[in-house]
């Protein structure tokens, strides 16, 4: 575990004593708190069968010994509560009941080289997040170890309680995540401006068939699409569809592509764009955005009535001013499948919802109605 993600510059030493001392297996790692003046106290249990457990924890100056990283007394006494903070932190992590839950980034779309991505229908995630001590939208919040002010403390006690409120309060069967993250105050709510002009005439949304689709020789959940998006040659684009869409049914298809992503590696290909479907919330019904037929491979897509577009942005410029980022989370399938995005619409604050077009007709998934797009 690379401490050093979580943490400033100025914890990096920290970091390394940690990292070196928990890699060698000298220190157990349950969550519990470090003492700062107490040496390590080893029992052995006999209701454990001879098993090694610990009463008390080594003390910083002793982890910095391990570790063989020379600190000063000062040192450890400022470092102390920050380590403790991330052991406490992991330590709630265990007691959290994850299994079968759906993993909030996919291994196929992610390029995620360390395992295959097979989620599994977790029918209470409500109670999965009542048990987190802070959340966002759907995500578990990671907690500041520097400062630890009382407002820290007071988001963190009443995260859980809003998340359990907003699962007593959901009808059977359908889950609460949405409404426990709009309770929470950090829970960001972009709908309320709708999607920010220049991040929408900055994407290049284009209809693209795909001329080839075949298996990622690596990747048991991803295809590999050559898709002719009205440049002299095919684009290679890997998708995450092998669970949802037949090989079959992947040939010759229209598709909606957005081009000017920066390129990803995807498990040892490099992908140069995105094929965008439509997704329920669970992502178990997963549908390609379908173009109406008479659109023409190559067309940008547009928003709204208005087909008049700037240029669209160079794919660094996409990725460093986030504008897809901005952009994705707005787009929604409505009522009757038509892909949608959220934008300003009249008086201040007011949002309207607009279709996906095209010369022939707007963009549709083919049945499911107020899916996420991505």
């Amino acid at each position: 575990m690379n401490y050093r993600m979580l943490y400033p510059a100025s914890m990096n030493r920290a970091c390394t004593m940690l990292n070196r001392t928990v890699l060698r297996g000298r220190v157990p790692f349950s969550g519990a708190r470090l003492p700062t003046q107490t040496k390590a106290l080893i029992t052995t249990s006999a209701a454990s069968g001879g098993a090694a457990s610990t009463t008390a924890k080594p003390n910083i100056s002793d982890l910095a010994k391990m570790a063989q990283v020379s600190i000063s007394e000062q040192e450890a006494a400022d470092w102390a509560p920050k380590i403790n903070s991330v052991l406490d932190w992991f330590g709630q992590l265990q007691s959290v009941d994850v299994k079968g839950v759906v993993p909030a980034i996919h291994a196929y779309s992610e390029g995620n080289r360390l395992r295959p991505d097979e989620p599994q229908p977790y029918p209470a995630r409500s109670q999965l997040l009542a048990q987190a001590p802070q959340t966002e939208n759907t995500y578990v919040r990671v907690p500041k170890t520097a400062g630890g002010g009382d407002g820290a403390a007071g988001e963190a006690a009443a995260a859980p309680k809003a998340a359990a409120a907003a699962a007593a309060a959901a009808p059977a069967g359908v889950s609460a995540a949405p409404a426990a993250a709009a309770s929470a105050p950090t829970a960001a709510a972009p709908a309320d401006a709708g999607a920010p002009r220049e991040a929408v005439g900055a994407l290049d949304i284009r209809v693209g068939r795909i001329v080839s689709c075949e298996r990622h020789p690596d990747a048991e959940s991803l295809y590999v699409e050559k898709i002719d998006v009205g440049e002299a040659e095919p684009r290679t684009i890997v998708s995450g569809l092998v669970k949802y869409v037949p090989l079959e049914e992947m040939q010759d298809r229209l598709v909606v592509v957005i081009c000017n992503l920066k390129p990803r590696n995807m498990r040892g290909i490099k992908s140069f764009g995105m094929l965008l479907a439509a997704s329920d919330e669970p992502h178990l019904n997963v549908e390609p955005l379908v173009p109406p037929p008479g659109a023409r491979a190559g067309e940008r897509v547009w928003f709204g009535d208005d087909a008049a577009q700037p240029p669209a942005a160079e794919p660094k410029l996409v990725d460093k001013k986030k504008y897809w980022e901005a952009v994705q989370p707005l787009l929604r399938t409505d009522g009757g499948c038509v892909a949608t995005l959220a934008v300003a619409a009249g008086a201040e604050g007011q949002v309207a919802r607009v279709p996906l077009n095209t010369s022939a007709g707007p963009i549709r998934a083919a049945s499911l109605t107020g899916a996420r797009i991505a």
